[in-house]
């Protein structure tokens, strides 16, 4: 095992846990002590069900960015649809779910063609659309007078992110079974196999990098909409 094997696989984990937790934890207690005033949308909700309707809306179709820039809703919705494909698909890599495929009648091998068409697309979907946000900021000029630095950082780590994932995919050969046996036991406090793929620890480095970031940059919308949003929608 390298220094940099012990930092980034050992040391860092927990540490990158800690400050997701306790910065999540520290954001949302902020937003609940915020004080909150009177200013309601149009048109105002009148029930809790109406509340959350408009507040789901909001949340998975990002109503207000339709109605106020489509070109910029399209990339988005796509750029956020593909996170979530991302996030969902990972879970196979820390462990596997041979009940759920045996009740779709797949197999290993099916369930691996799948795997690596869907996740294939997603990856370069997502790596176009990213680009696309940020040729934007730079071009137009309504974004780019409303981007700060901060910005520019989320959208370039989150890039960098998946780039070297989308690399690690199509440029090098990606051991799945070795990289979940790892996982494994790293939950397990029982580690005995570690990746020797270089690229895998560049990868995992920024996606830690990115989890540490989140709870003090904007990257923190999702629970910042679902506090807002229903106080602006009620009546």
């Amino acid at each position: 095992m390298s220094a940099l094997q012990l930092l980034i696989g050992v040391i860092l984990p927990p540490i990158t846990v800690a400050v997701l937790v306790a910065g999540l934890i520290a954001r949302l207690r902020k937003w609940s002590r915020a004080p909150v005033g009177k200013i309601t949308l149009y048109p105002s909700a009148k029930t809790g069900s109406e509340v959350w309707s408009h507040t789901a809306k909001e949340v998975f179709l990002f109503r207000s960015l339709w109605s106020g820039d489509r070109p910029l809703w399209v990339g988005a919705w796509i750029f956020h649809a593909s996170l979530a494909l991302i996030f969902v698909g990972h879970f196979r890599v820390v462990t596997d779910f041979p009940r759920l495929w045996a009740a779709f009648g797949m197999g290993s091998q099916d369930v691996d063609v799948m795997s690596a068409a869907v996740g294939g697309a997603v990856g370069v979907v997502i790596l176009a659309i990213g680009l696309y946000l940020l040729v934007r900021r730079f071009t137009s000029r309504s974004a780019r007078d409303a981007s700060k630095t901060e910005d520019y950082v989320a959208l370039v780590l989150l890039l960098a992110v998946i780039i070297t994932g989308d690399a690690m995919r199509f440029l090098t050969h990606f051991d799945l079974a070795e990289v979940r046996a790892y996982f494994q036991g790293l939950f397990t406090l029982n580690l005995q196999v570690l990746p020797q793929s270089n690229l895998f620890w560049v990868h995992f480095l920024l996606v830690q990098i990115l989890f540490m970031y989140i709870p003090f940059g904007k990257l923190l919308h999702l629970p910042g909409v679902l506090f807002s949003h229903p106080l602006l929608r009620r009546d």
